[in-house]
């Protein structure tokens, strides 16, 4: 009896295990949006790097951005630096326009209220960013800007379509331009080839594409016919699809065509009730292939203060320090592991002692 209640604690025990890792797999699947992250290779423990970070943070980003839950004196503390030394990459004020101490919260140059009226809405805190993005999708962010007049601050994002903010480290990476791919999508997910140029992409298209007319069945949609042109297939849906025509939601006539049901629905006026003509069948027209377009790659066209390889490091930099700030206890985290594992292990020792003195007797 004992035995069997240890297998089920056992099989609960994998069972959530197994389940947990599918969640965090998931979410982590989501963060990224299906585009691909490269790795960010960031160390928390390197407190060069997470000085570097700070103070590109403190440039760069906390003029619109703030940092709620962290303050430059820990900072300051977990580098191994003065607070007069991390005095330096303090900007701001506080309240009552004094220079913000490093013990303060490490709040944005701009009001909350006056960045929600000039911009429409507050930027948001970066404080648990690097927990809830993670690192790795923080720095594909940072080297993913692209020009695109059709946004409001001329930029996209590969990583964050449609992105609405600047590109505030434009004058260190520099201008890119997208490189576009073509992709042909048969039933709206298989690719079945690439282009480099649309015109290629339309060409294949036009000889490729059937339309077909689905209809949609208890368990989803079944092809009941393909066509060369949309006119053949738009035919076959009219001369199949019949037509009720509902008194109060019931069903009072069926005809073979619409014309004859609203001259039903015409000639037996009545009073009190309301009718109402839909399509028994439920046919559609679906292409068989489309055009999707990607982004391809990023190429420099105008380039920046800063070589490849500097801006690489400078963004490297500040996500270590988006990801140290997001969990500053990490730095310690796995020595207090250590530690826990070798108690518990002594602990074991004397707890396996003490269950053989205790049920000895028993077996």
């Amino acid at each position: 009896m004992r035995e069997n209640k240890m297998k089920h604690s056992i099989i609960k025990t994998l069972s959530a295990g197994l389940m947990a890792s599918f969640l965090l797999s998931s979410v982590a699947s989501a963060n990224s949006g299906g585009v691909h992250l490269e790795p960010a290779n960031i160390d928390v423990h390197n407190t060069t790097s997470l000085l570097r970070g700070a103070k590109n943070f403190a440039n760069y980003c906390q003029g619109c951005h703030s940092l709620k839950f962290s303050r430059a004196n820990r900072i300051a503390a977990d580098t191994g630096v003065s607070d007069a030394q991390i005095k330096a990459i303090i900007f701001t004020r506080d309240d009552e326009n004094n220079p913000t101490k490093p013990g303060a919260l490490m709040k944005s140059a701009i009001p909350e209220k006056d960045a929600a009226k000039w911009f429409g809405t507050a930027p948001p805190d970066l404080s648990l960013e690097g927990r809830s993005r993670g690192g790795d999708w923080i720095y594909n962010y940072l080297k993913s800007f692209y020009s695109d007049s059709s946004r409001p601050f001329g930029v996209n994002n590969t990583v964050f379509d449609n992105v609405g903010m600047p590109h505030v480290l434009l004058d260190l990476q520099g201008v890119q331009d997208p490189v576009y791919r073509y992709d042909l999508l048969h039933h709206g997910h298989h690719v079945e080839a690439s282009f480099t140029s649309e015109e290629a992409a339309n060409h294949a298209l036009e000889e490729e594409r059937k339309f077909e007319v689905v209809n949609l069945g208890l368990f989803g949609e079944d092809i009941v016919g393909s066509y060369d042109t949309e006119k053949e297939a738009a035919a076959f849906v009219e001369a199949n699809t019949t037509y009720k025509v509902l008194l109060n939601k019931k069903e009072v006539a069926s005809f073979a065509s619409k014309a004859e049901a609203d001259k039903y629905v015409s000639s037996n006026p009545v009073d009190g009730g309301k009718y109402k003509v839909v399509a028994k069948s439920a046919y559609s027209v679906k292409s068989s292939h489309k055009i999707e377009r990607h982004v391809d790659h990023l190429e420099i066209v105008k380039p920046g203060k800063q070589s490849p390889a500097e801006y690489e490091q400078t963004i490297r930099d500040l996500t270590n320090f988006l990801v140290y700030v997001s969990e500053p206890a990490q730095l310690h985290r796995k020595s207090y592991g250590i530690y826990t594992m070798i108690f518990l292990f002594i602990f074991f020792i004397f707890a396996y002692f003490l269950k053989k003195e205790y049920w000895k007797d028993v077996h």
